[in-house]
């Protein structure tokens, strides 16, 4: 399908929808353009956020016994 056959699919099934299922359908297009115009991170910075408080200290907790070397468990 053709990006103008595309655009007239769409201004086909906009003019079956009320008024309301418009806005919504506005909202929603509006809201795809601001997603992908907003620049995702890279690197470890796509998981900033990704855990809480809680679960930080534990994973930071369990880190502390990696630190040290067991130079005769080799």
């Amino acid at each position: 399908m053709s990006e103008l056959e595309i655009q007239q699919s769409i201004i086909k099934a906009l003019s079956r929808m009320s008024l309301v299922q418009q806005l919504k359908l506005l909202e929603f297009i509006n809201s795809m353009q601001t997603a992908s115009i907003a620049k995702k991170p890279k690197g470890v910075l796509k998981f900033a956020g990704a855990f809480d408080a809680t679960d930080a200290k534990e994973f930071e907790s369990s880190l502390k016994d990696c630190e040290q070397v067991d130079t005769d468990g080799w």
